[in-house]
């Protein structure tokens, strides 16, 4: 989300209300809103029909990507996700990526770089996440946040990513 920031007024990393232990993406999701920010956001997730052309629920092109990978035995396990984004901004903007994965986790983002030609124009995205098997306890989960960010350097359009390793019983 283009308009949201995740820090408190100190500038660190915001509490959870009720534990008062650090937040996680869980938490605040792509963050809380600024309004100011909120009347020139950039780029725009837009509602498109992802899942049908792209075959999984993970492509509803929602801001944030969530990985589950059942481990059963599995080393390495993979998924992607394909996203697509409307240019609200400036006409003739480049939106580079930055990749902020998860550890243990390998995610390429594919083209490295949006290049929009003009207001309203919509640009497909492929995000690759690949995991490696964690030791888990049977019944047991481990999740791992990271993100991915698209800037112009006037935005920056931030999408958390979360991965998700379970161990069946």
């Amino acid at each position: 989300m283009t308009t949201a920031y995740a820090v408190d007024n100190r500038g660190e990393t915001m509490l959870d209300e009720s534990s008062g232990n650090t937040s996680t993406v869980l938490d605040f999701g792509s963050g809380h809103v600024h309004p100011a920010k909120a009347m020139d956001p950039g780029l725009e997730k837009c509602s498109c029909s992802g899942a049908k052309r792209a075959g999984h629920i993970g492509n509803l092109n929602y801001p944030s990507f969530s990985a589950v990978f059942q481990q059963y035995g599995k080393h390495k396990m993979s998924t992607h996700f394909i996203g697509q984004v409307t240019n609200v901004g400036d006409p003739n903007s480049v939106y580079k990526v930055t990749i902020r994965p998860s550890s243990g986790t390998l995610v390429t983002v594919e083209p490295e770089q949006l290049v929009f030609r003009r207001v309203g124009q919509k640009l497909n995205f492929l995000v690759r996440v690949q995991a490696m098997a964690v030791k888990l306890v049977l019944g047991s989960t481990n999740m791992k946040s990271g993100s991915i960010v698209w800037s112009d350097g006037k935005h920056n359009v931030i999408s958390p990513l979360i991965v998700t390793m379970q161990q069946s019983l």
